[in-house]
């Protein structure tokens, strides 16, 4: 895919991160706050970020492998250059890397419930090779797709722990790389000159929320849970008890008691703004799949992951939460018949959020 349509995507929004600098003091502080500073020169500098992924050695550019999964786990040993050194290929033996293991894994995972459930050949459909490089810069609290690879930050330590044990963290950048492949054009960016690559606006928030509800899927599928003991939290392993409990539930998005002090997650399409942060209004289309998958019961990804998947495969780049609403419940009826309880359960939910009337 053209590089032009591709985004740095972060797990923790900024508001989070901001909210952690502000709570620390000293050095702590001034730790985060350059983190803050260096996600957003991140975007603005993903063309370096490919010219040193392409100087790698001819590795990079093997031929399509019939194995199933393909996978490297670099580290980046607390710097910033990419991808760092290979701690681990395909088929090689666990490292003496805790952190790198755990990540190597659940990549994995997502690579394994795409395939088995969806049919999906790796991010771009076509088998790639999916990179990942662990332990990058000092104290990072955070994780991103930077439209080539994942990037993994051990944790400040403090407020944030290693994001590379997190099956949901690693799961929601795997599939900001697939929505990059899947949509034309990348669901949501915008490139104004001058400024760096995000996401904006419905088809923004729809490109974050996309990422959640698979982590979800593939989380409850890792596990073998039902929508009933799912617990439908993202980030739920990484922050400190007395930060919270997870960066985002979509089960009630923006309720604190389930997620963080600040957290302002909406979930009814009449409180949408559309200067609003893409995760915070992520939580509208988040919760109309969760209030289609706990209509439906059962398994989500068993009948309404492929109508999500294949929805959201029929957005442009500029898609509203209306464009995701009809063609989810186009898909629906497509899929099990007009009038079944899926389409029924896909209508109710986008019409719970508002979307719908």
């Amino acid at each position: 895919m053209n590089g032009r349509y591709t985004c740095v995507c972060f797990a923790l929004p900024k508001k989070l991160l901001q909210h952690l600098a502000d709570c620390a003091e000293g050095e702590h502080r001034a730790l985060l706050q350059s983190q803050v500073h260096h996600c957003a020169k991140l975007r603005g500098s993903r063309n370096a970020t490919v010219k040193t992924l392409a100087a790698r050695p001819a590795t990079a550019a093997r031929p399509p492998a019939t194995k199933p999964l393909r996978r490297s786990v670099f580290t980046a040993g607390g710097q910033t250059f990419l991808p760092g050194k290979l701690l681990r290929d395909e088929d090689d033996p666990p490292t003496s890397d805790q952190l790198a293991d755990e990540c190597y894994d659940s990549i994995g995972v997502a690579l394994q419930f795409f395939k088995t459930v969806f049919g999906r050949d790796s991010i771009d459909g076509r088998g790639m090779r999916v990179d990942a490089s662990v332990h990058y810069g000092y104290g990072f609290a955070n994780a991103m797709w930077t439209g080539e690879q994942m990037i993994v930050g051990d944790g400040d330590g403090h407020s944030v722990r290693d994001l590379a044990g997190s099956l949901g963290i690693i799961a929601h950048e795997f599939a900001h790389g697939i929505s990059q492949h899947l949509v034309k054009g990348g669901l949501g960016v915008v490139q104004v000159p001058g400024a760096p690559p995000t996401l904006k606006g419905e088809a923004g928030a729809l490109n974050e929320s996309f990422s959640d509800v698979m982590a979800s899927m593939v989380k409850q599928w890792h596990a073998g849970h039902d929508v009933h003991a799912a617990d439908w939290l993202l980030g739920e392993d990484i922050l400190a008890p007395r930060v919270g409990k997870a960066i985002r539930s979509l089960k009630d998005p923006g309720n604190t008691k389930l997620t963080w002090k600040f957290d302002d997650q909406i979930k009814d399409y009449r409180r949408f703004k559309p200067t609003q942060e893409a995760h915070t209004a992520s939580g509208i289309a988040n919760h109309a799949f969760y209030q289609a998958a706990t209509q439906l019961g059962g398994h989500s990804w068993e009948t309404l992951g492929a109508v999500w998947y294949k929805g959201f495969d029929k957005l442009r780049a500029r898609a509203t939460f209306l464009d995701a609403a009809h063609a989810t419940v186009g898909v629906a009826a497509s899929l099990h018949g007009q009038g079944s309880a899926t389409h029924k359960a896909v209508k109710a939910g986008w019409k719970r959020v508002n979307v719908l009337t």
